[in-house]
């Protein structure tokens, strides 16, 4: 997994470290896995009818990082829960154009 250096910004190879000016990245590889896992974790739920579960899981990666894999699965679970009002915001978190007090 490549990730980009929070501090210089340079994109690293899987390494613990940045290669440029040497600033921890195993944690950071940590919360994003950890993202990952929660999106594919909820995307099973969602696909078995548990819509509920499912926000939840895209909630967490949500908070975990902001990405447009977890706002599309909250904006489906909200969608199958009927909660349209709530998908809504979560739609335009996909797409960027709103932002609210949550992002």
């Amino acid at each position: 997994m490549e990730i980009q250096c929070p501090s210089c910004k340079k994109i690293n190879p899987d390494s613990p470290e940045c290669v440029r000016c040497g600033c921890e990245l195993e944690l950071l590889k940590t919360i994003l896995l950890a993202a990952e896992k929660e999106v594919s974790l909820g995307r099973e739920k969602l696909e078995t009818g548990n819509a509920g579960e499912a926000l939840d899981h895209a909630t967490r990666s949500w908070r975990l990082k902001k990405t447009t894999n977890a706002a599309r699965l909250a904006f489906l679970a909200n969608v199958a829960e009927k909660r349209y009002e709530d998908a809504m915001q979560w739609h335009c978190r996909t797409k960027n154009h709103c932002h609210s007090e949550e992002d």
